[in-house]
């Protein structure tokens, strides 16, 4: 009797501990899918790169939407980047009914990222056929898709970017649900026709159509040949029409240009494996004891090899993506995507199989596979960085709450980011064209203005192409009327800039300059135009200053609003100093007071600027009394006075600013 008592007691509890087991789990889960929903609503709308090669893609988008070519010959104007043309291409073609631009992109990743989400859901439904079971289908589902959720920052914040990476998800997903789910050889061939549209989104998508063939060969060997010749027929039809109309530059993109990025071996054994293992291993051993449950409750399938195969080649994608040169943690997205999409079909039929069968070992391995797929949705923060020899442990990294929270809130611009974004675009439209802005080249077109190449594909064409035709001709001959460099510009990257142009204007992170929240750090930090030969000085003529020797040596100086030396020379004056009356903002007050002189020749002229105001003038006195003028009226314009009439005279030059609303600057005083 009591041994019956017992029975009827383990029979009941490991069912319920079971079923706790999975919805305990599936709650982080849950919170992680509404937090990156409210993540992802916040950044949606930024009007500006939250990745430093958003607006690239944005620029990509347009010239197709306007019937030029993408794959074109390297030039001032534009260089591709090193992808296939799909998400680019799809931009386009939205941008017929919706305007082009960062919300566009970031909607179409974010429904693509959902989709994608949603189709692990769908597919762990049908692990089982008992209505009262499917809720537990759907929270194993959520639970991959909550561990997929968490992985945002450790894969770089990709997942809502005007990037290709969700659109590649989303035609992966649906390709490994058809071949999973599909029984017939149209379902084959529309996955191969998704895999290889997968291709022409990111060409990473090759490694995991080989998983994909490879599975169903095993599960099916006539839908695997379907698969593998639809596949192959749509790849050589569409690669072949690219490069017929590009005139070959998209295999010179697409294939040969990757030939010149260094594949790092290093970056697999010391960062990508050890990194992947750290963050991901509850789901890994979450994946491997599902399969082991499986395989002892004898309820694996032949179709299992699909998912198995997906998991593998989403980590060797990752391997294989993060050593490619300038690879960022984009890479490791297939690495926890496909072990969560196969980890969680896989629970949900062992969930099925121990509750019908009530065999306590595998209620057991059940209750540890549900735990473990949920605590990886706990895992949000970066793993232990690699330092020196000392690789990270792989069984650490559970979550620290102090730590991830504020990262994942870091990654969401905030108010003061989107008032400096405000600032940015008002300067820039303000500066004359051309513009170049090579880290954000779509800020010109938000400007209104004409854009030109993206660094990253000058450095993509530089090793194996040289330097883009044009592009340090035209910084040579200042073809650029002003230049804005981020601070991750290194030091004689642009041929010619630093003797052709100046500095005039340092940009702030959080007051007219914003870092980026995904992908490398950078931004705006330098705004420079070209250094000006001064007009040749009449016969006879002297120069009164012109203040390149960046002091102001024969000058008096009272107040603050001219600083102790002069400034930077603004738009329109010459060389590379100036008087500026801005320098300590437009609030400062003071005068610039020139040594006194003796008039002997019949002109003076200088070059003025400022904000035309009252309070602000150059001024010629003799004692009190003035005898000229001048006021600024805006843009820099040549001030000429007529001295002849006091040839003899000792007379004083003052620059003047008693002014609190704006600012005056001069420059090139010359008498003749």
């Amino acid at each position: 009797m009591q041994g019956l008592v017992l029975k009827i007691r383990r029979e009941n509890i490991l069912p319920g501990l079971l079923v706790a087991a999975i919805i305990v789990a599936a709650l982080p889960a849950l919170v992680q899918l509404g937090w990156h929903a409210r993540l992802f609503a916040g950044r949606a709308t930024f009007p500006l790169d939250l990745e430093w090669m958003e607006g690239g893609v944005l620029l990509h988008a347009q010239r197709i939407a306007q019937g030029k070519g993408i794959y074109v010959e390297p030039s001032l104007d534009f260089i591709p980047f090193l992808y296939t043309p799909l998400y680019p291409a799809l931009l386009a073609l939205l941008s017929f009914v919706l305007p082009l631009g960062y919300v566009l992109g970031r909607l179409v990743s974010i429904a693509a990222f959902t989709a994608a989400l949603a189709l692990i859901v769908v597919t762990s439904l049908g692990e089982t056929r008992d209505r009262g079971r499917r809720i537990l289908a759907v929270l194993a589902g959520l639970g991959g898709a909550g561990a997929i959720a968490a992985s945002f920052a450790f894969t770089g914040y990709f997942y809502d970017l005007v990037r290709a990476d969700s659109l590649l998800l989303v035609l992966e997903a649906l390709a490994l649900w058809l071949a999973l789910r599909g029984q017939g050889w149209k379902s084959a061939a529309l996955a191969g026709l998704l895999i290889a549209l997968g291709f022409f989104a990111k060409q990473t998508a090759s490694i995991m159509g080989i998983g994909l063939g490879l599975g169903l060969l095993v599960a099916n060997f006539r839908r695997g040949l379907v698969y593998g010749l639809t596949a192959a027929a749509t790849l050589a039809a569409g690669i072949g029409l690219l490069v017929k109309t590009s005139g070959g530059w998209f295999w010179t993109y697409i294939f040969k240009l990757h030939q010149s990025h260094a594949f790092r071996k290093e970056a697999v054994t010391d960062v990508a494996l050890p990194f992947t293992q750290q963050f991901a291993w509850p789901l890994f051993l979450a994946l491997v004891l599902a399969t082991a449950g499986l395989a002892l409750s004898r309820r694996l399938r032949r179709n299992d090899a699909i998912l198995l195969l997906a998991a593998a080649c989403g980590e060797l994608t990752a391997l294989v993506g993060f050593a490619t040169q300038w690879a960022d943690l984009n890479a490791f997205i297939p690495a926890v995507f496909f072990p969560a999409f196969a980890t969680a079909v896989l629970a949900a039929r062992l969930f099925e199989v121990a509750l019908t069968g009530r065999k306590w070992g595998a209620m057991i391995l059940a209750v540890a596979v549900a735990l473990l797929l949920g605590s990886q949705s706990l895992h949000t923060a970066m793993p232990t960085p690699v330092r020196g020899q000392v690789k990270p442990p792989i069984f650490t990294g559970w979550p620290r709450p102090s730590r991830a929270l504020p990262t994942l809130a870091s990654a969401v611009p905030s108010a003061q980011d989107r008032v400096a974004a405000s600032r940015l675009l008002a300067e820039l439209r303000a500066l004359p064209e051309p513009l170049f802005i090579p880290f954000h080249t779509y800020y010109a077109v938000l400007a209104g203005k004409r854009p030109f190449v993206h660094r990253m594909g000058v450095r993509d064409v530089e090793a194996a192409l040289g330097r883009p035709k044009g592009l340090d001709q035209a910084i040579l001959d200042q073809h650029f009327a002003a230049v804005v460099l981020d601070w991750k510009s290194y030091p004689g990257e642009w041929p010619n800039l630093d003797h052709r142009y100046h500095g005039i204007h340092s940009f702030a992170e959080g007051v007219d300059s914003v870092r980026m929240f995904a992908g490398a750090q950078t931004s705006p930090s330098t705004l420079l135009i070209p250094t000006r030969d001064p007009p040749p000085i009449p016969a006879g003529g002297w120069r009164l200053a012109d203040f390149e020797r960046g002091d102001f040596a024969g000058f008096t100086v009272e107040g603050a609003a001219f600083g102790t030396a002069p400034a930077p020379a603004p738009i329109g004056m010459f060389g590379r100093m100036a008087a500026d009356s801005g320098r300590a903002g437009p609030q400062a007050r003071g005068i610039l007071r020139a040594q006194p002189f003796v008039v002997d020749t019949a002109h003076l002229r200088f070059f003025l600027a400022g904000s035309p105001v009252v309070g602000l003038r150059v001024v010629l006195r003799e004692g009190e009394i003035v005898l000229a003028s001048a006021t600024p009226a805006g843009a820099a314009r040549l001030v000429e006075w007529n001295t002849s009439e006091w040839v003899g005279k000792t007379v004083e030059l003052a620059l003047e600013d008693d002014s609190s609303e704006g600012a005056l600057a001069a420059d090139e005083f010359v008498v003749y």
